[in-house]
């Protein structure tokens, strides 16, 4: 739906436009300006968002130039009952956030709305942002290329940690599927780019429970003790490696907290299993253009269990697992083909049997969601999921 709509320039914008128009100065690589959104993809219960503009103090007008659909669900005012119709446009300043309101999208279709932000020096920026179709499970469902589907249980806690890195901002460092009744989570999800590694920090060794500074809550009844070992003879195992988030202190810490750790076999730990991480990191290094987006989990073929110096009953895994997802170009998943992505799997025992190389432990996505019931990788196009996830091809990832 076009939004050109009759609204009023201030006369320092109409000024500014004309130089625009004339090829006079307002060159994008002169500004000392920047502009960016909260969040460019939003789920379908999110009811607002924020333009934010950082740097030389001055004035500007954000419109909505185009939103997807025949009503306006996007707009500078609320959508209250009996509110005067949502303007499309409105004069902001520089440092202060300006909030962009959303109706709540109650169709299977996602939609994107378009504004351009004109600053008074004649610098023109267009942010674009993308609301969800409407979900079930809306609050857990992300636009990230690790995320598995959704499964329930009344054992299961879903929670992402977010961090600040030196370089990239406000990121998300991992998600966590965690089961209560074991202490340990079943799957932990996270991307894999240069600005998590670098620069590098030292390790922290900074064991702890999850202070649950961030929602939801896991209770630290739920988590098991790990401060000070197992207490049991198996090694304090991370699924997000220590050595994958070195950007920051804090960073690296949230890798030390309960809901990452599982008990795992010393030998295999050591072993194959740091070879493996280790080659992970060096595979991104030869792909800086494309994130690795990894999922790191756990398998309970029986009921073993250890018993933390808490006293508390904590799951031993019988196996371990890594499902890894790469694309290609720098695209985004979703806008990958099936020959644009590159996918594999690795399954281990959690023991120390597991000889041979690397590639000797290979396998399928899709083996490993056979094996543990859990689905991943949601924002592979449909068409490309079966295609992707046969992929066992060790050669494209350096093995």
């Amino acid at each position: 739906m076009s939004l050109f709509k009759n609204f009023h320039l201030p006369a320092w914008l109409f000024a500014g436009v004309l130089l625009l128009f004339a090829g006079c100065g307002g060159s994008d690589d002169d500004s000392l300006i920047v502009v960016r959104l909260d969040a460019e993809t939003v789920n379908c219960n999110t009811t607002s968002n924020r333009i934010i503009a950082v740097g030389d103090a001055m004035m500007f007008v954000a419109t909505i130039v185009e939103q997807d659909g025949d009503e306006t669900w996007c707009a500078f005012d609320s959508f209250d009952p009996g509110a005067t119709p949502p303007r499309l446009s409105k004069e902001g300043q520089v440092g202060i956030p300006m909030t962009i309101y959303l109706l709540r999208n109650e169709v299977e279709q996602e939609r994107t709305a378009t504004i351009d932000v004109v600053f008074a020096d004649a610098t023109v920026r267009r942010l674009t942002f993308t609301q969800g179709a409407y979900s079930e499970t809306a609050w857990y469902d992300r636009k990230w290329g690790e995320q598995p589907f959704f499964r329930e249980s009344d054992a299961y806690i879903y929670k992402t940690y977010y961090t600040t890195l030196v370089r990239g901002g406000y990121v998300r460092n991992y998600s966590v599927c965690f089961d209560t009744g074991k202490r340990v989570a079943h799957w932990v999800a996270y991307p894999l780019t240069l600005n998590y590694i670098s620069p590098s920090f030292t390790r922290t060794d900074a064991w702890a429970y999850d202070p649950n500074n961030q929602q939801p809550v896991i209770p630290q009844s739920a988590q098991a003790n790990i401060i000070d070992y197992y207490g049991s003879g198996y090694e304090r195992g991370h699924q997000v490696p220590s050595a994958d988030r070195y950007s920051t202190i804090g960073t690296n810490e949230m890798t030390f907290y309960a809901t990452n750790i599982m008990p795992q076999n010393r030998d295999f730990n050591r072993g194959v299993w740091g070879s493996l991480e280790s080659k992970i990191r060096e595979v991104r290094s030869l792909h800086n253009a494309d994130t690795i987006f990894v999922v790191t989990g756990t398998y309970f073929a029986d009921n073993k269990t250890i018993t933390d110096r808490s006293g508390k009953k904590v799951g031993v895994p019988s196996n371990c697992w890594k499902v890894l997802l790469r694309g290609s170009g720098g695209k985004a998943v979703w806008e990958c083909s099936a020959s644009e992505l590159h996918a594999i799997g690795f399954w281990f025992q959690n023991n120390s049997s597991n000889s041979g190389s690397i590639r000797d432990h290979s396998t399928t996505v899709a083996d490993i969601e056979r094996k543990t019931g859990f689905t991943f990788f949601r924002n592979i196009p449909p068409d490309a999921a079966d295609a992707v996830k046969a992929q066992n091809r060790p050669s494209d990832w350096g093995i």
